[in-house]
């Protein structure tokens, strides 16, 4: 059915979860999820505004195995060890049926 390019590039605004921690600020990661496939960006630690650079993990391919699939993301605060839950800090949801092939989009969301 074709293949699923996602490119995550920055956050701007998140709220502060680790106010009174170590550092002070969140460290953010984002989650993505398609179809059997779960993957995630790299930790950007101690910032609110984080910027995934081209050398970190922040670039997927999915192959689209079925027509009613969609992508979730999420976005987390990384509570690394000794925790073992991170904070949820929002999430979203694309249909892919809504796209057209062969555009690029840039997508914001507040």
């Amino acid at each position: 059915l074709g293949k699923i390019y996602l490119e995550i590039l920055g956050c701007d605004g998140l709220p502060n979860l680790d106010a009174g921690s170590i550092g002070d600020k969140s460290d953010p990661f984002v989650a993505i999820v398609f179809e059997d496939t779960l993957v995630r960006t790299d930790v950007i630690y101690d910032t609110l505004s984080p910027r995934w650079m081209p050398w970190s993990q922040r670039a997927f391919c999915f192959d689209i195995q079925h027509p009613t699939s969609i992508l979730l993301l999420g976005v987390f605060d990384y509570d690394g060890p000794p925790y073992s839950d991170h904070d949820a800090v929002g999430r979203f949801v694309i249909n892919y049926q809504n796209l057209v092939r062969d555009t690029v989009y840039v997508l914001r969301y507040a």
